[in-house]
């Protein structure tokens, strides 16, 4: 059952030729996305914010409520099946002075990277957040993520800050941008 605007979703192509459906997460999707994020590579999750868990992954799909966070999913049709390739959210502050921005998160699965779907999940997500009457999108990303800081500077994402040492993985400090677009 979905209860979200026919907006929020969309079909794309990937420069590989694969179509792609984008749309919000539902409550039936927890094994879909297990499988995904628990077959990303370890590089792909050294990049992660937080571990991802079972348990935190039922507690998403289980508490859906897409006033506080907007999380989008990217699936496509494999052997007959639905298989999710990518997830990317907007999550809403409630407090007055800050209701008018939202923090961006994605994860793209290491098959799919470089083909343009991050690119074009954040461009969607970008599409909504005008539609919502947001005027900033901000994100963190790790300085050495490459990859993840072109396609934010390819949706017009400019770095704000530099974090040091704000993220602690394997036993050493690792640096992160601050990185906005004003919509």
């Amino acid at each position: 059952m979905s209860n979200y605007p026919k907006d929020w979703t969309k079909k794309l192509v990937l420069k590989s030729g694969v179509e792609v459906f984008l749309r919000p997460e539902l409550s039936s999707d927890t094994e879909m996305l297990w499988e995904m994020f628990s077959t990303l590579s370890k590089e792909s999750l050294e990049y992660l914010v937080h571990p991802f868990t079972r348990e935190r992954i039922e507690g998403w799909t289980s508490n859906i409520d897409y006033n506080k966070n907007l999380p989008i999913l990217a699936l496509i049709q494999e052997d007959g099946k639905e298989r999710i390739i990518g997830s990317a959210s907007l999550s809403f502050h409630s407090q007055e002075a800050v209701r008018h921005k939202a923090e961006l998160g994605i994860t793209i699965h290491d098959e799919y990277q470089d083909q343009g779907l991050g690119t074009a999940m954040i461009k969607h997500l970008l599409e909504i957040a005008q539609k919502k009457r947001l005027k900033k999108i901000y994100l963190r990303v790790n300085t050495e993520n490459g990859r993840a800081i072109h396609a934010y500077e390819k949706c017009g994402f400019k770095i704000e800050a530099k974090l040091e040492k704000e993220d602690y993985v394997n036993g050493q400090f690792r640096d992160d941008y601050r990185m906005a677009i004003f919509l």
